[in-house]
């Protein structure tokens, strides 16, 4: 497995985990309606934006499972938001680990920010397991924080500081 700039090849896969209602229900993002342009613009402006820095996971034979990006890249005040998302093929393949650790080391090693952070919906059980046994720490629950569909859902904010990614051993 490895990180890469996204590539117009990988647009049909970056589709199929967009339009899957199992993995886009717990998005705060409309990714549901999003065209092969849509993504192609994405792909297009990911050189250009430097407050954000996305990747494609790929495996061995350079086929996209997934998106791992850091997000508004604060360089003032050191950090960043962690985000992920991969195609359901991928799910429990040990490859958001691999991405995950690789982001980080991105995060903390080469842009020597002080703090990654990350939000995720409550009900979202899985991505919620999924940052705890990463290593990531529970901040703390925004009530009705965000309306999706209509409904005011609430967020677990987590966060991982320098000095506790470097502690880590279970990577």
């Amino acid at each position: 497995m490895k990180l890469r700039k996204l590539e117009y090849k990988d647009v049909d896969n970056v589709l199929s985990w967009m339009h899957d209602e199992t993995i886009n229900q717990f998005f705060l993002n409309d990714f549901k309606n999003f065209t092969e342009n849509d993504v192609k613009k994405f792909i297009d402006n990911c050189d250009k934006d430097f407050k954000n820095i996305h990747y494609a996971c790929t495996d061995e034979d350079d086929n996209y499972l997934g998106t791992i990006s850091l997000k508004n890249i604060d360089t003032k005040n050191k950090n960043a938001e962690y985000a992920i998302s991969f195609c359901k093929f991928a799910h429990g393949t040990g490859v958001s680990r691999f991405a995950t650790k690789e982001i980080l080391k991105i995060a903390f090693e080469k842009l020597n920010l002080e703090k990654v952070y990350l939000n995720v919906l409550v009900e979202n059980e899985r991505a919620n397991c999924f940052y705890k046994k990463i290593g990531f720490i529970f901040e703390g629950k925004f009530k009705n924080h965000v309306l999706v569909n209509g409904i005011f859902k609430d967020l677990n904010w987590y966060r991982l500081l320098k000095d506790e990614y470097f502690k880590m051993t279970n990577f």
